[in-house]
Parts: structure tokens; C-alpha cells; sequence
């Protein structure tokens, strides 16, 4: 009987799976990546992780599996250089001696079991590579080495750190892992400014958000059991002492946070996203009351997107409630993507038709306006953009969340993603791309006429004390940051 033929009931599989796990239990963090992958529902795990996760063993495990449950399979690590792959997982036997017993402070027991052993045919040391008895083999590579990584025929394939890998590698690799129907696992923490895969990282990162056989997983440190939570306290406690708040959404919490003193949004905390059936409740009783807004950046080629907020009149409270973000071509024309803007308003708010909500278009898209028209009848309003500079629209968006007079829900993925990867270049300028909702989120404020001084002044006359208290945090928080140029959101 063949490997590959095995299920789960058979003696052979059980007994593989056995020794596998007999001295190394996934905690609950890796099951919740792992098994998507293992069951077939997905074919690439993209897993953005914090520092002592415990990515290596997982990977280990991963490769482990594969050769050994698909005879004949070629399985590779890929680490940035060889050289670190070598000495992080190689010499020190994470992954040629994976499954061997240890004690509680994870070292390997001298002497101790080695239940996988049995299965190894030979271990190349030069060539960093296992070779099994069912003719598979696992492979440490380096990224480095792009030029001949389209040679490689994989059959299963882990990237290691891909934030700092060569840019090519990927381009020249992938085609084969199309053809060979290869799974792929990218694990580790999100890139900081300046790392040299970053570009690719961030597009593969964002292409993976809006695939259906991608499952984009964010993970913490604190996921992993076995590393003790005060350790992890006691880290974190010393960065934000330093005032390296990026630093510890990147290397804790898996987070993408590009910016530190260069981003645009420091105060955005995506913790704070607020689950959307709670927000839909709180203001279901207002629901004839509010405004409700459908505010488009049209784009035929790139990215359509759409943001569908609502506001109350009265107190000025901006409901950020959901989203569209379209990157297919073949989906992004007016005829097909307009019957599902109206399907999501509908659901949003069954109780008021269509023609009811504000619906605000980019005005650089005039073909949207015409082919609307023309196949729907229907009538959007232009954004009128030339009138107002990007920087005050980013101004306002910073204050409303600033004095808490906006929500997000949990459905605005698209534009966490966006607000946590906006930062300045290194000439202070405004990046120009991956900002479609972001510009939504401006377009909005415009045609609803926000003014945040007014929003301040009433907050004053109903407490002057919380209006005294928000204005000196805010004041506070401006002044550690240097995204202002010294002008303070109430002064112009």
C-alpha cells in the first residue's frame, strides 16, 4: 500500500502520525494554521507571527508530514541566506532531528528516543538535505541563489522570514510550484521599513487577504504556551518604554506596522475594530436617522473600491460599517459590480431605498458616472476632490479617531490593511498607491461636510471637562509624533 493512499483509520498512517507527535504537541495556535492546509481547503498559509511562536518547529513538523505521507516528494525550506538556514535550523538539529525526545527546557536528551529516525535513508550535512526510505527528501535552501531556484521542482514549499528574501526567488520558483500544485507556507514577522523583500512581501500579503485558496492568519507571541507570558511582558514593557510601539505590533503581535515616526495613522489601533453585528445593533433603533453614505474610487484596471459608512446628524458619530474591495479585472466593470453595491446597501439598511443614500463617485472616473447611467439609470454624485488637499483630508481622518467620533467594524479588513501600511517615504512624502479606501474614507468627510471644530466645540458645551481632557491628549499624542509639522488638528 502506497503512502499517499493512506487514511486516517489505517495502522501505517496511525503509526507515522504517532511518532510524529510522540514528543512534540502543536499548541493551539499552530493547529488553527495548520489544519486548512492539512485538510485540503486551502493551498498557500500565509502566517504573519510574533517572535517565539514557535514557527520553526511548525515548519519542521509541515515538511516532516508532507515527505513522509507523499512518497517521492520533494520538500524544501527556503531561509533567506543559506548560511542562516544552516546555523538557525540545520546545526543545531530543528529539522534533521525533529521529533527527537527532549526535556522540559526543550534540549535534546542525550541518547533520548528518536522515533522518526527509522524513516531517514541518509542525511547530507553538505548539502543540508534529509533523504527518506519512501524516496522523499526535505532541502534547505537559500534565497540568494534565485538564479537556479527555477530548477527547483518542489512537491511542498516553507519561505522562512520572506520579508528579507531575495526579490527574485519567488518569481523565478513559483511557476514549477503552480504546475507541481505545490502547497506553500510563508511564516514570520511582518516587515519593518527598509527590508529588502518588502515591496513583494506587502502585494503578496494583500493578494492573499482576497484569495480563496489563501488563508492570511495573524498570530501573537502569546499564542505559544510554552513561552512564559512574563518573559514576553517584560520585552514589550522595555520597547514601549522607547516609545517603539511599531516595533512591538511587529515582533508580538504579528501586525503590519511600517510606520513609527513615518506613519500616517500611529494612532490606529486595529484592536479596537468593533464586531460588526454589535455595531449594527447599537444602532439599529436609529437606522431612518442616520445618513447613510456609498463612497466609490472607481478602478477598471487596478482596484475598485467601495466604502459604505453611515453617519448621525446629530452627534456626528461616523459608522465605518463595511466594505467592497475588487482586484480582478474581470469583476471591477460597472455591470458587474454595481448589483452587488446595491445588494450591500440593501443589507445594510433594508428599511430606506437606495436612491436614499449619498453615493459619491472619484470624479477621475468619469466612465463610471457614463456607463452607470447608461446600463443602470442610476446617479452618483462627483467627489469635487480638486477642492480639498489630500493633507487636510488625512488631518481630519487622524482627528476623528483622536476624539473617538469614528467606529470601524471588524468587516473593514481591506482598510486596516491600508491604514497600517501608509507611511511616509523617506522624503515625507504621501505614498500614492494601496490608499483606495483610505481616499474613500476622505471622500466621505467631504460629502458629508465633517467639521471636526464644530464636533469639538459641542463636545465642550455638553462637558466642558471632556472636551478640556481630550484636547490635552490629543495635544500630547501630537507632540510625541512629528506627522503634524507642528500644526495642531484645531489650528489653522
Amino acid at each position: 500500500m502506497s503512502l499517499i493512499d493512506l487514511k486516517p483509520s489505517d495502522a501505517l498512517y496511525l503509526q507515522i502520525m504517532d511518532d510524529l507527535h510522540k514528543f512534540w504537541a502543536p499548541h493551539s495556535g499552530q493547529v488553527k494554521v495548520g489544519m486548512p492546509l492539512i485538510k485540503g481547503d486551502v493551498s498557500t498559509v500565509f502566517i504573519q507571527c510574533g517572535r517565539k511562536w514557535g514557527k520553526t518547529d511548525f515548519a519542521a513538523y509541515m515538511l516532516w508530514r508532507h515527505a513522509l505521507l507523499h512518497p517521492g516528494s520533494t520538500c524544501y525550506y527556503i531561509t533567506p541566506e543559506l548560511a542562516h538556514g544552516r546555523e538557525i535550523v540545520w546545526h543545531n538539529g530543528r529539522l534533521s532531528q525533529f521529533g527527537r525526545e527532549k526535556d522540559e527546557k526543550g534540549r535534546f536528551v542525550p541518547g533520548g528516543e528518536e522515533p522518526l529516525k527509522k524513516y531517514i535513508k541518509h542525511i547530507a550535512n553538505t548539502d543540508s538535505r534529509i533523504t527518506f526510505k519512501n524516496n522523499s527528501s526535505i532541502k534547505i535552501v537559500g534565497s540568494e541563489n534565485w538564479a537556479a531556484a527555477n530548477g527547483l521542482t518542489p512537491d511542498f514549499v516553507v519561505y522562512d522570514e520572506f520579508k528579507v528574501f531575495h526579490p527574485m526567488f519567488h518569481t523565478e520558483m513559483n511557476p514549477n510550484r503552480i504546475v507541481r500544485k505545490a502547497p506553500l507556507v510563508i511564516i514570520g514577522t511582518p516587515p519593518k521599513p527598509g527590508d529588502r523583500n518588502q515591496p513583494q512581501y506587502m502585494e503578496f500579503a494583500d493578494e492573499c487577504l482576497s484569495r480563496k485558496d489563501c488563508a492570511h492568519i495573524i498570530a501573537s507571541s502569546y499564542d505559544n504556551p510554552h513561552t512564559p507570558k512574563e518573559e514576553i511582558d517584560r520585552e514589550i514593557e522595555k520597547l514601549r518604554i522607547r516609545g517603539e510601539d511599531d516595533v512591538i505590533k511587529r515582533e508580538y503581535f504579528g501586525e503590519i506596522s511600517l510606520g513609527g515616526r513615518n506613519a500616517i495613522f500611529p494612532m490606529f489601533d486595529s484592536k479596537k475594530l468593533r464586531p460588526f453585528q454589535g455595531v449594527m445593533n447599537d444602532i439599529r433603533k436609529d437606522l431612518k436617522k442616520l445618513d447613510w453614505y456609498c463612497i466609490t474610487d472607481p478602478g477598471s484596471t487596478t482596484c475598485f473600491a467601495v466604502l459604505f459608512a453611515a453617519i448621525n446628524p446629530y452627534t456626528k458619530q461616523v459608522y465605518l460599517l463595511d466594505e467592497l474591495y475588487e482586484t480582478s479585472q474581470e469583476n471591477t466593470s460597472v455591470r458587474k459590480i454595481y448589483p452587488r453595491i446595491k445588494e450591500k446597501m440593501k443589507e445594510l439598511n433594508p428599511y430606506i431605498e437606495v436612491d436614499e443614500w449619498y453615493k459619491v463617485y472619484d470624479e477621475a472616473a468619469a466612465w463610471f458616472a457614463t456607463e452607470l447611467m447608461g446600463q443602470f439609470g442610476d446617479y452618483f454624485m462627483p467627489t469635487a476632490k480638486h477642492l480639498h488637499k489630500k493633507e487636510n483630508g488625512l488631518s481630519l481622518c487622524k482627528d476623528q479617531m483622536l476624539y473617538k467620533t469614528i467606529t470601524f467594524t471588524d468587516r473593514m479588513e481591506k482598510l486596516k490593511w491600508e491604514v497600517q501600511q501608509y507611511v511616509r517615504t523617506d522624503k515625507g512624502d504621501i505614498p500614492k498607491k494601496n490608499d483606495h479606501l483610505i481616499d474613500c474614507w476622505r471622500y466621505l468627510n467631504a460629502a458629508a461636510n465633517y467639521d471636526m471644530n464644530a464636533v469639538i466645540e459641542k463636545q465642550k458645551e455638553e462637558d466642558p471637562r471632556r472636551g478640556y481632557s481630550l484636547k490635552e491628549d490629543a495635544k500630547q499624542m501630537l507632540n510625541e509624533m512629528d506627522w503634524t509639522n507642528g500644526i495642531l488638528p484645531w489650528e489653522d
